[in-house]
């Protein structure tokens, strides 16, 4: 870890991205990387990331470090894809899921997910593509991604996880379906759902064992079709839900899948939600690349 470029956006973490990525310079200056040269970088919609990516190249950047949650991570990836082969990447959590430093065991608190960096252990994670644009963690159509829509930044940052779980509600009892087309390079479904979610981890919203048999370097989408959401039927099956067996529901259709196809057959326009992120409309195609990302993790997740 020779010249590190740190990635910051002021619109997420509370604001407060200036302020962590000064931090860490300071916390990496004092634990033995005093000659180690760091490059802060402000991203965002305000900002051209091609000027950013050929700075790191000018820069001959080996090591980026992303403050903030799922969303930044998608765009800093989205931004850097071309040149991960060449590089490390570290997290530094400040969002508020934060579903991939979850996965991988990275610390929330800020000391010990710098520490994790620092200490270089690293871990090879998939990403994928969703038409031209990336996906690091979830993908939801229907009542997830319209739960989602509805709700501001400062609703996540004030209240959390409870706004999710209202709104949620709210939009369940309107009962609202959509009539889809999923291909895969295996099989082929047809019909209406409230809700399909495609997984590239065992974390959802935060919930870490959503799906036991999904880990983020197995090169699969874990797609997950609920024709129709019967809250008490759901809540029978409660027990395979906390053991991370989603996929052993009655009348849940599962599948895994490297390369994904999805589109609207009645509706003219069905949003995604992308890492927390409003994203493309159907009709959508996913594709895997698989272990594309090379993350710091501890020491013990580095398998």
């Amino acid at each position: 870890m020779e010249n590190v470029m740190i990635l910051f956006n002021e619109t997420s973490g509370k604001d407060k991205g200036k302020e962590l990525a000064n931090q860490f310079v300071d916390y990496a200056k004092n634990h033995g990387h005093a000659e180690t040269h760091f490059l802060l970088e402000q991203v965002g919609p305000d900002c051209d990331s091609r000027k950013t990516v050929e700075k790191a190249k000018s820069e001959n950047i080996d090591t980026l470090v992303f403050i903030g949650g799922d969303g930044t991570i998608n765009h800093n990836v989205a931004d850097f894809k071309d040149e991960l082969p060449h590089l490390k990447v570290g997290l530094l959590p400040g969002g508020t899921v934060n579903n991939m430093a979850r996965v991988l065991g990275i610390p929330v608190k800020f000391e010990e997910a710098a520490a994790v960096i620092l200490e270089g252990a690293t871990r090879k994670i998939d990403y994928g593509m969703i038409n031209q644009k990336v996906i690091i963690s979830t993908m939801t159509i229907g009542l997830l991604a319209d739960t989602a829509a509805r709700i501001s930044q400062k609703e996540k940052q004030k209240y959390g996880k409870l706004i999710f779980v209202k709104n949620f509600f709210k939009l369940l009892a309107k009962k609202k379906r959509y009539r889809l087309d999923i291909k895969t390079e295996n099989e082929q479904w047809q019909g209406k759902t409230q809700l399909v979610t495609v997984t590239m981890t065992n974390s959802v919203g935060g919930y870490t064992n959503f799906d036991a048999s999904a880990s983020p370097d197995d090169g699969l989408f874990h797609l997950t079709i609920l024709p129709k959401l019967n809250f008490f039927k759901l809540a029978f099956y409660l027990p395979k839900i906390i053991l991370g067996k989603i996929y052993e529901i009655p009348g849940l259709k599962y599948i895994t899948a490297s390369e994904i196809s999805i589109k609207s057959i009645s509706e003219k326009k069905v949003g995604t939600r992308v890492d927390g992120d409003p994203s493309e409309n159907l009709p959508i195609q996913m594709k895997m690349i698989k272990q594309g990302l090379t993350v710091f993790v501890p020491a013990s997740k580095n398998n």
